[in-house]
């Protein structure tokens, strides 16, 4: 059966082409009485969440161009006023003229409706707090844009000029964890010192104790928030929530929810005792619009569904969270998401030829297959454009993430990110034929395609992907990052031009291989392959506290793991040789040596003509060898243009460049003056 949906249906039709029903919902109910319908919805706005169930099973719903899911209230033009008197004298002159307001309660919205001001970061610790503003923020959006709260500055970062007291942290400095503060309640938040400028500027608030700080405030790779207080005569700042790692000297944040600093187009701020929404918009005329709907746009659980064609937009939540088995998901757009753009989990199901973009956090995250059988997942992501996503927390929220086992991320064109594009953990994914670019652009100590801490997370494959424009702005990441002992990767074929740190990183760990990649750059080492298990365990090197003990998290981890268990030795048969005995540290199968690592037959070019920095262990208990080395892409006989090998050199395969990327993407044109 075929049910068709318009804007100019009616519920009580009968759902056919010339007499369409009007909502989703109406749609979903007739098509379960015949399993494995097709549901067509046509052009317009439709305010509804889909809420899926085994009922649902078979169907196919197919939207025609212009048909868009929306959780959000777009605001008339006629609901936008100029600001009263008593605003006005808060604001600069130019914003008192450019700035509107709106009565959201004329709406029929409520305090419910808005929230509070929520918590923010990948490392928060609102948590730890009892009462605790813990949820997603109400979003603004103008012209299809997501706004910002009223910050300063308005672009960039402050830094903190001294740090009196880091609270009750559960790490500082590094490597030194304040056990004692594991589980406490309300933990004293610190007292860090503000420069002389910006302490001036807090004195012209009229009220300062609405004040927040978004921040990383230890480290460019955990961002955090909290409520602040100020005392000004002594340049001091009172954060409510502690930062997890401490703070230092020189820390980068910002403020923000502050009436006085809506002073540039695209900021807002919100009356919340009032209900009162002050905007600037981006372009004189912007549409302004809200996100309300907490709840995912398409959510369930269901089997062999399709959806296709559709536009998913202004959610608080992720636009799409679901699982089952065979589900497909094809030719969506996901955008304005406060959360992930699309969360799937379960077996075989596709994202295909997706656009996901304007995300709060990441776009596309997959999890799939069994560790304890090492089954996989078969989950793939493929053919999408996910770019300018984690625009509100700032970390660790990726592109594509691919958790579980045997789960596949290809052809996306992955850019637009302040930090990791693809991560992934388990067993046995495949990484490939991607172009990644222009991300980690906010953190030094990140890789483009990342995954760590795990000695039995073997088999998975990265291959002809190709990484551009890592990176930027004085920061200094890494390409491929292998981090904390992560043990069992293959990358060979890929190309990574010009990233400023570590072409590849591969953080100690065992059975890794680096083989027949393209480097090109003048980063501070193509490859660096430390040995920092084993330099903690024998030498008390700075990553002592996760091996020196039985009970030391890479311990406890294995221990968890069904290592020896017949599917796992029938898959991975060098894990079930692994050594616990702790007397004897040498031992090739104790798993704190980089055993049968493989860095070989990798192409590099580097002015300075560096391989890069390997530990003396790998050279040990692993392979280095055949790497050729030059120092320049002519002298390498390499074509900048196509990236390709004028003369194809002995030994080396070829990279197939022109699969690289989204099909009918435009293509790259050249290494872009690496």
């Amino acid at each position: 059966m075929t049910y068709y949906v318009a804007k100019s249906g009616a519920d009580s039709n009968p759902g056919t082409q010339s007499a369409p029903f009007l909502t989703l919902a109406r749609a979903q109910a007739e098509a379960r009485t015949h399993p494995g319908s097709e549901i067509r919805v046509g052009a317009g706005e439709y305010r509804e969440s889909l809420v899926l169930t085994a009922e649902d099973g078979g169907s196919r719903w197919i939207g025609e161009e212009g048909a868009t899911l929306t959780g959000g209230l777009s605001l008339p033009a006629s609901a936008l006023a100029p600001v009263p008197s008593g605003i006005r004298d808060r604001l600069t002159p130019e914003a008192a003229e450019r700035v509107r307001v709106a009565d959201l309660t004329a709406f029929g919205l409520t305090a419910k409706d808005w929230g509070p001001v929520c918590v923010i970061g990948g490392f928060h610790t609102g948590n730890r707090y009892d009462d605790a503003p813990i949820g997603t923020n109400l979003e603004v959006f103008s012209g299809g844009r997501r706004m910002t709260l009223a910050r300063y500055p308005n672009e960039g970062y402050l830094r903190l000029d001294n740090v009196m007291d880091v609270g009750e942290v559960n790490e500082f400095p590094p490597q030194n964890y304040w056990r004692c503060n594991n589980g406490l309640r309300n933990p004293r938040g610190g007292c860090y010192i503000l420069d002389p400028e910006t302490n001036e500027r807090i004195k012209t608030w009229k009220e300062p104790e609405t004040a927040w700080a978004f921040g990383y405030f230890m480290w460019d790779w955990a961002d955090s928030s909290s409520p602040v207080t100020f005392y000004t005569p002594n340049r001091a700042m009172y954060p409510r929530f502690v930062s997890n790692y401490g703070a230092r000297p020189g820390a980068l944040y910002y403020l923000y929810n502050v009436l006085e600093e809506l002073d540039s187009p695209g900021e807002y701020w919100l009356d919340r005792d009032k209900g009162l929404l002050y905007v600037w918009p981006e372009e004189p005329g912007d549409e302004i619009s809200l996100s309300l709907s907490k709840k995912p746009l398409i959510s369930g659980s269901a089997d062999n569904v399709l959806f296709e064609g559709f536009t998913l937009t202004s959610v608080r939540a992720n636009g799409i969270k679901l699982s089952g088995r065979g589900i497909t998901l094809r030719n969506l757009t996901v955008k304005n998401a406060a959360d992930h753009g699309i969360v799937l989990n379960g077996t075989d199901n596709t994202v295909d030829s997706c656009e996901i973009t304007r995300t709060g956090r990441g776009g596309v995250y997959l999890t799939g297959g069994d560790r304890e059988t090492l089954t996989p997942g078969n989950n793939r992501v493929e053919n999408c454009y996910i770019h300018d996503f984690s625009e509100v927390y700032q970390t660790y929220q990726c592109g594509v993430s691919l958790q579980g086992v045997g789960n596949v991320c290809a052809h996306n064109e992955i850019c637009g990110s302040p930090h990791i594009a693809v991560t992934y953990g388990g067993n046995g994914h495949l990484i490939e034929y991607n172009d990644i670019h222009d991300v980690v652009l906010h953190s030094s100590d990140a890789g483009a395609i990342y995954s760590g801490f795990d000695w039995c997370g073997h088999g998975t494959v990265i291959r002809y992907n190709l990484l551009r424009r890592i990176g930027g702005n004085g920061f200094t990441p890494d390409g491929i990052y292998w981090d904390d002992g992560q043990s069992g990767q293959t990358a060979y074929g890929n190309i990574v031009i010009g990233v400023p740190k570590n072409g590849f990183l591969v953080g100690g760990g065992f059975e890794n291989t680096v083989r027949h990649n393209l480097i090109v750059g003048d980063g501070q080492n193509p490859i660096q392959y430390d040995d920092r298990n084993r330099d903690g365990f024998v030498n008390g090197g700075w990553a002592k506290q996760a091996v020196n003990t039985p009970d030391a998290p890479h311990w406890q981890k294995l221990r968890a793991i069904p290592y020896r268990s017949d599917p796992w030795r029938a898959k991975y048969p060098s894990l079930s040789r692994l050594k616990t005995d702790f007397s004897d540290p040498d031992d090739p199968d104790f798993p704190i040596n980089p055993t049968g690592s493989e860095v070989t037959d990798n192409i590099i070019v580097h002015p300075e003509g560096k391989l890069g920095w390997i530990a003396d262990s790998v050279y040990r208990y692993g392979t280095v060898e055949n790497n050729r080395i030059f120092r320049s892409a002519e002298e390498a006989g390499l074509d900048p243009v196509t990236l390709r090998f004028v003369s194809p050199p002995e030994d080396f395969p070829e990279i197939p460049v022109e699969k690289i990327g989204r099909p009918n993407a435009p293509a790259v044109d050249s290494m872009n003056k690496f």
